[in-house]
């Protein structure tokens, strides 16, 4: 796993640096995200292009009519046809993956995630993002998801920093007060 995701890494730096010249930053992680769902969403294609018998020549022309189809630039087009030449389309989740913390790191932001007793409606994710913002000192990207193991309130991770704001931790806190009296 941790090959794939060196692999993905070098991939995603090298798409990331034509896309910055270019001046496509977000519109190539766009269209980096069209051809991922494509591929999750037909499972005849994904093993297509997983076959090792196939030459990379047909795959590759396969994956940019593929990436055509979706509308996609000829850097996205050409970008797909290498990744599926090379036999690596099952690295296209963690290339996106990467290309994504390239971008986010380029755009001065972090992504921070954040289980809650709940769902977050937007004004509770923004005064989220703003608070987290504070002791990041970046513009804070919430992703939320529902932990129903929380009894209440939420657990954020922001890269090393754990925010514990949950009924769960405050409990724990307060037991550990009244066992040291």
């Amino acid at each position: 796993m941790r090959q794939q995701e060196a692999t993905a890494r070098r991939y995603a730096k090298a798409l990331f640096g034509v896309a910055r010249e270019a001046g496509r930053l977000d519109p190539v992680g766009e269209e980096l995200v069209k051809v991922v769902q494509a591929l999750a969403a037909e499972r005849r294609l994904r093993e297509f292009l997983s076959r090792p018998w196939i030459r990379g020549a047909m795959k590759r022309s396969v994956a940019m009519r593929v990436a055509e189809h979706l509308g996609c630039s000829a850097l996205v087009r050409d970008f797909t046809g290498l990744v599926a030449q090379r036999g690596r389309t099952d690295h296209l989740v963690a290339i996106l993956e990467a290309y994504g913390k390239l971008l986010d790191a380029e755009r001065g932001r972090v992504r921070a995630q954040v289980r809650s007793a709940v769902a977050l409606g937007d004004a509770d994710r923004a005064r989220l993002a703003t608070r987290l913002a504070r002791m990041a000192g970046k513009e804070v990207i919430v992703e939320a998801r529902v932990d129903a193991s929380l009894l209440g309130g939420f657990v954020a991770q922001l890269g090393s920093l754990v925010v514990d704001g949950s009924l769960d931790g405050q409990l724990a806190r307060m037991r550990e007060r009244l066992v040291k009296g």
